[in-house]
C-alpha cells in the first residue's frame, strides 16, 4: 500500500460510508501488485514471511 493510501484510510472517520470501499480498494491493489511481481520476487515474499510464522509459534 502506498503512502497516499495510508494517508487518506487515516482522515477517513472510522463511521464514514466510504471506508470500507477504501479498505477493499487498498486490498485489491495489494494484491495485483503482488500479481504482477515475478516468480521468484513472489517465492522470496512467502519464504521470509514463512520463517516469520515458525519463528513465532516455536516456544
Amino acid at each position: 500500500m502506498d503512502d497516499k493510501f495510508i494517508q487518506e484510510l487515516r482522515d477517513t472517520h472510522p463511521e464514514d460510508k466510504r471506508r470500507p470501499e477504501l479498505l477493499i480498494q487498498g486490498m485489491k491493489d495489494t494484491l495485483q501488485e503482488r500479481k504482477e511481481l515475478n516468480v521468484f520476487k513472489r517465492w522470496l515474499w512467502r519464504q521470509r514471511n514463512k520463517r516469520k510464522l515458525t519463528d513465532r509459534f516455536k516456544r
